[in-house]
């Protein structure tokens, strides 16, 4: 039960109306797991039936482009939710693979055994529809940035909203996510900086 304080916090804290009945119908749902850098929750083409919570570590989600270059499009650090949405929805074999990029410990919850408790419980219903729906909102605003933003105004709010990932994700792969290379990355952030300096 100690491992599983992190997600319960987050349960209680996240969706108040939940009750300790409620709590208990989701930890009977999950299982835990440990990953060494490097190792998948998902890869390319499975189908993805988990729902994961990252207890500890940090993750990175891309796909492979025409050019067999690596496109990340999230990262995912302790307290966040992962999977691939789309494949567990629709059943569809995955686009995407969500790989460690440091040792990590995910709680991982059986999104079809929840799908069918929602079916009973309307509390759990609740939290799969708020689940659904704040996968959408991020979706649909990554999607706006990344047609209407700089790769320097990408930059300068990824400094911004998540400065851990500088310390803990390497510079090329900093760069695959805003869709730049590394050189460009390093141009990026001397100019950036010189400019600081200089006001």
């Amino acid at each position: 039960m100690k491992e599983l304080k992190k997600l319960i916090d987050y349960l209680k804290n996240k969706y108040v109306f939940l009750k300790k009945e409620d709590i208990i119908l989701i930890i009977d749902l999950i299982s835990c797991k440990s990953l060494d850098v490097g190792k998948f929750i998902v890869r390319f083409e499975d189908r993805n039936k988990q729902l994961f919570f990252v207890q500890k570590g940090l993750f990175k989600a891309f796909f492979y482009d025409k050019n067999q270059d690596e496109v990340i499009i999230d990262f995912y650090k302790e307290g966040d939710l992962c999977g691939d949405w789309q494949s567990t929805l629709l059943g569809e074999p995955s686009q995407i693979c969500i790989q460690a990029i440091e040792d990590s410990y995910v709680v991982q919850i059986d999104t079809e055994r929840l799908s069918e408790l929602t079916k009973r419980n309307m509390n759990l219903m609740k939290v799969y529809n708020e689940v659904l729906k704040d996968i959408l909102v991020y979706s649909l605003r990554n999607i706006k940035c990344n047609m209407n933003e700089k790769p320097k105004e990408r930059y300068m709010k990824l400094v911004e909203e998540r400065p851990y990932l500088f310390n803990r994700v390497p510079q090329r792969e900093i760069a695959a996510y805003l869709g730049i290379t590394a050189v460009s990355l390093s141009r990026l952030k001397r100019r950036v900086t010189q400019k600081a300096l200089a006001s």
